[in-house]
């Protein structure tokens, strides 16, 4: 005996969209070096939205536009800043001299201690992608599965706009601790700039380096996984049949094995058709 089972678009967009609302957030942290700087990073990402379209037969694709990808940076960065400026000491050379009955003697050398200057963002991002995933029947031992197996895709991100925070972050926490060291008067805007021009370029490292994380954490959500199939619906493969003249006149109910499954596209319906034995 066969049977057909046929799920209309908008029922495949309740079933995806209930699928997406049961996947936790998943969060990454990584750490770099550069030169004098260093950062740790963590990514959380969330998935939201999208609309859900299928495409008939041959492709069988189900296409899901504007899928919403949103998440959250938060980073730790900083330095030494006796890494970056120069020793400045007071004053410039030891003076020393050789005085009758004492001996070799010298004045007191006060070198400035740089202290150790760091910020902590929190960067909030969010962007849309569209997707494309074909359709696989997997045999799930008691049940039957439709599963999704997502087309390979490269989100793009736009980081841009995160480099002025950072850049203002950082800049004000070096004046903050630079001012408040006595004594260094006009040096200190040139010193701040010392340190602005050697951490600029850091910024889009910094920038590749959390969009790759972005990356490696998605690639790990079963839902966007080259390799891991997502699992849409389920079926029983034993499935209980009540006659229609029950219980007039008190037939049993019948159980039938569900022995294959096919799933297509058709008329934009996401067909399912079957043999009982």
């Amino acid at each position: 005996m066969d049977t057909t089972l046929a799920i209309s678009e908008a029922g495949v967009n309740t079933v995806f969209h209930k699928a997406l609302a049961g996947l936790p957030p998943v969060a990454k942290t990584e750490s770099q070096t550069w030169g004098p700087f260093f950062a740790t990073y963590s990514v959380a990402v969330f998935l939201s939205g999208g609309t859900a379209s299928l495409e008939n037969a041959p492709a069988n694709k189900l296409d899901v536009s504007g899928l919403h990808i949103s998440g959250s940076v938060a980073a730790s960065v900083g330095f030494d800043l006796g890494l970056i400026l120069p020793t400045i000491c007071i004053p410039p050379e030891p003076i020393c001299a050789d005085l009758p009955l004492v001996g070799h003697v010298c004045l007191p050398q006060f070198c400035i201690p740089w202290p150790h200057a760091s910020i902590s963002p929190f960067l909030p991002f969010s962007f849309n992608v569209d997707l494309s995933f074909g359709f696989r029947v997997d045999d799930l031992g008691a049940q039957w599965g439709i599963d999704v197996l997502v087309d390979p895709f490269s989100p793009r991100f736009d980081l841009t706009p995160m480099a002025p925070v950072i850049l203002s972050q950082m800049e004000a926490e070096v004046t903050s601790k630079l001012s408040a060291i006595p004594g260094l008067g006009g040096l200190l805007s040139g010193l701040i700039k010392t340190v602005m021009d050697a951490f600029t370029p850091i910024v889009d490292l910094l920038l590749d380096a959390i969009s790759g994380l972005i990356n490696a954490v998605l690639k790990t959500l079963d839902l966007l996984n080259v390799s891991i199939p997502f699992n849409l619906l389920k079926f029983d493969k034993l499935q209980t049949f009540i006659p229609t003249n029950v219980p007039l006149l008190g037939d049993a109910p019948v159980k039938m094995t569900l022995t294959g499954l096919t799933a297509s596209v058709l008329d934009h319906e996401l067909v399912a058709e079957g043999q009982f034995a």
